[in-house]
């Protein structure tokens, strides 16, 4: 077994994540198989490609390509050698919303370092500063990188796989110095009265324009480690769909168990105050930086609550009073009638149209993280096309 092919096993297991990371002939495969992900740069000797749903720009050859989402990557930068052959240089990218509590980047790539018999070492690109792998592996002839680097302010990291032949490394690193980090955010303050207003009017969790073309929900449990990962997603799906006016998003809590419905009912009774989608994504970031059961003791939501402005007295009141019971109640039937068993789920309607599960083509639900890059596809079908949701459905699984 190469150094390349060890690579994924030891990262999985350092980063608790159960995902792999394989060699350039996964990149092979996959154009192989799935070619609706593949975007052919223009013909010019440099060309920016931005990946919005994640905010990262970069400055590619005019003869690389971009690949989509795979269980590999989230996204991979690749030369024309790696999709054809697979012995050509590569770039695989994933986001992590953390690495866990009392994780660093340095700690979690030293099991990998053992693996490949490298040293974790200070790593930097695009001025941003974290740690990294770098060797050369014999059998593959290759020069490859590994590495974590900070992306955005809330703990989440970026990891990078590189991989080329001596001749391409500066390449790969001239591409890695152009990208540009910018996470897609909403104004917390706008949703947060919109959340306000619409839990007064409607016992919900609604923001977005009421004309929206395309209305969202997403169902989620606040104890469901999914659910804590796919909350930045959602976030960024928020900022780029929702903020312009193309889709109405409700956040539905389902609360089954005991620190699930403290959590749930802290943010209702904050959105009360003005202050419910701040609270939500601090109960989140608690979440993963301590895990649950710290973040939502009683302690911990007031501790994550207090800074943001929340009057706490009025908070403990409203929670100790049940005063949103009905509303989350209201929140599990419409589940259940929706058939629906687990977390995340997330729901499209079309023009005014309520909300429906998406399914893939032999008819199960499509639950658990969808892509946002997916969502998108699936919302511009929609917009643009004039579909309704199972025809955007089907359209994009290319039937």
């Amino acid at each position: 077994m190469t150094k390349r092919a060890f690579v994924g096993l030891a990262l999985a297991l350092s980063l608790l994540s159960g995902a792999t990371v394989s060699s350039a002939h996964a990149l092979t495969d996959r154009a192989a198989g799935d070619e609706s992900v593949l975007r052919r740069q223009d013909a010019a000797l440099t060309k920016t490609f931005v990946w919005e749903e994640y905010g990262l720009t970069f400055t590619l050859p005019e003869d690389w390509q971009t690949l989509g989402q795979s269980q590999n990557f989230d996204l991979a930068l690749v030369s024309p050698g790696a999709l054809e052959s697979g012995e050509g240089a590569f770039i695989m990218l994933q986001v992590y919303p953390t690495l866990g509590q009392d994780t660093t980047m340095d700690g979690a790539l030293n099991p990998v370092a053992e693996q490949v018999g490298g040293e974790v070492a200070p790593f930097s690109a695009a001025g941003l500063d974290g740690f990294g792998i770098s060797f050369n592996d014999d059998t593959s002839g290759t020069t490859n990188h590994l590495a974590l680097l900070p992306y955005g302010e809330k703990g989440a990291v970026l990891f990078i796989q590189a991989s080329a032949k001596p001749e391409e490394d500066a390449t790969v690193q001239s591409i890695l110095d152009s990208m540009l980090v910018d996470p897609p955010a909403p104004d917390y303050a706008v949703i947060d009265a919109a959340w306000q207003t619409s839990l007064a009017e409607q016992g919900r969790l609604i923001y977005g324009a009421g004309d929206a073309p395309v209305s969202a929900i997403e169902f989620f449990s606040f104890t469901c480690g999914h659910c804590a990962n796919y909350s930045m997603p959602i976030e960024h799906l928020i900022a780029l769909e929702a903020d312009t006016g193309r889709m109405r998003i409700e956040i539905a809590p389902i609360a089954g168990d005991t620190l699930a419905i403290r959590a749930t009912e802290a943010t209702f009774c904050a959105a009360e105050q003005g202050k419910g989608y701040s609270a939500y994504k601090a109960l989140w970031d608690g979440y993963l930086t301590v895990g649950y059961e710290e973040a939502y003791s009683e302690e911990g939501v007031r501790a994550r609550l207090e800074p943001l402005g929340v009057d706490l007295t009025a908070l403990t009141a409203c929670m100790d009073a049940d005063t949103y019971s009905e509303a989350l109640d209201a929140i599990r039937t419409d589940f259940l009638d929706y058939g629906l068993s687990g977390t995340p789920t997330v729901l499209l309607g079309a023009n005014g149209d309520a909300p429906e599960t998406l399914k893939f083509p032999d008819g199960r639900v499509w639950s658990g993280i969808v892509p946002i890059d997916a969502l998108r596809a699936l919302i511009g079908l929609v917009i643009d096309d004039g579909l309704s949701v199972s025809e955007a459905t089907s359209n994009y699984f290319g039937g």
